[in-house]
């Protein structure tokens, strides 16, 4: 029996409340120590009581990074290691673990081809061409948009190997007005590269970069390097092996890991558009959640790309 329209109205609000208050956030999944948030509180202490604790809870505090310029303005920048990427001291539940020195080391046996399980002759051309590059030349790419494709994107996520480590590089637009920015940095890295690494880029984040270039007026941009799209070589080798090639799916049954508090990949723009009005409202308890969330979207971005560079260690070091 199909339920009146006003109840179905208050139940899927409170569904919704429900669902944002059991959000684990990213400052339990993210580096820190067992207070969460353990940059947000000040020198000397924390302040007296929650609200005055949120008020001092800033972007520079919970995500440290920069302020960075473009040609095209200014945006905000957070640069981290792969083998930050750990669960908080205390937590019983390993699953979303990135074991970061065994994650480099086998990185760099395949890129230099000593664990490579198949003559590079033998790979599908785009994982010959990823093969075939400088190390240091590949780029992993990870976007998160305002919506469907077209939409206007705020955060893009690149990953390179820097000759060392692997060295996640985020770019945030704080507003609508930072896009540009953004985008600028972002054909900045892409003219430096030889390899370009995706999950579904083909049909997601290239088109999309493109289409916002072209909105904010960026008509002479770099040709792309060399693109390798993660999704469709996963189906060639793995499609009878997994239940689907979802990026988490292959995380799971391939990578060996799952995740803890992420945030699905539909509620992301609604958390980021609450993220720019909260920033410019006077609630500080409401910048602070909005600010938490924003946190997990990162953390989000940044695993995505992790877990790309580990499905090349899989897709390089085992036979088809």
């Amino acid at each position: 029996m199909a339920l009146p329209p006003d109840i179905f109205k208050r139940l899927s609000r409170l569904n919704r409340r429900l669902a944002r208050d059991r959000l684990t956030t990213g400052d339990r999944v993210g580096p820190g120590d067992e207070r969460g948030a353990g940059a947000a509180v000040p020198p000397g202490g924390p302040p007296d009581g929650p609200d005055a604790a949120a008020d001092a809870l800033t972007l520079e505090r919970l995500i440290p990074g920069s302020e960075r310029r473009a040609a095209g303005g200014r945006f905000y920048s957070v640069a981290r290691r792969a083998e930050e990427f750990r669960p908080p001291p205390g937590r019983s539940d390993p699953g979303d673990v990135v074991d970061g020195p065994e994650l480099l080391a086998r990185y760099r046996r395949v890129l230099f081809g000593a664990g490579q399980a198949a003559p590079t002759d033998d790979l599908s051309e785009p994982l010959q061409a990823l093969v075939r590059a400088p190390p240091t030349a590949v780029r992993y790419l990870d976007i998160e948009t305002c919506g469907l494709a077209g939409e206007p994107l705020f955060l893009v996520g690149l990953m390179r190997y820097d000759g060392t480590t692997l060295r996640v590089d985020q770019f945030l637009a704080r507003d609508y007005s930072e896009e540009q920015a953004i985008l600028h940095q972002f054909w900045a890295e892409a003219g430096r590269a030889a390899c370009l690494v995706t999950f579904n880029g083909k049909t997601f984040d290239l088109p999309t970069i493109a289409a916002r270039s072209a909105a904010c007026g960026l008509l002479r941009v770099p040709e792309l390097p060399v693109h390798v799209d993660l999704l469709h070589e996963s189906r060639r080798r793995w499609k009878r092996a997994v239940p689907n090639c979802r990026l988490q799916t292959l995380e799971e049954w391939i990578c060996g890991r799952r995740r803890f508090g992420d945030i699905a990949g539909c509620d992301i723009p609604a958390a980021y558009h609450e993220f720019v009005r909260a920033l410019r409202a006077g609630d500080a308890v409401r910048r602070a959640r909005s600010l938490r969330r924003l946190q997990t979207i990162l953390h989000h971005n940044a695993l995505d790309l992790v877990t790309m560079a580990e499905l090349v260690t899989h897709l390089l070091s085992s036979r088809a």
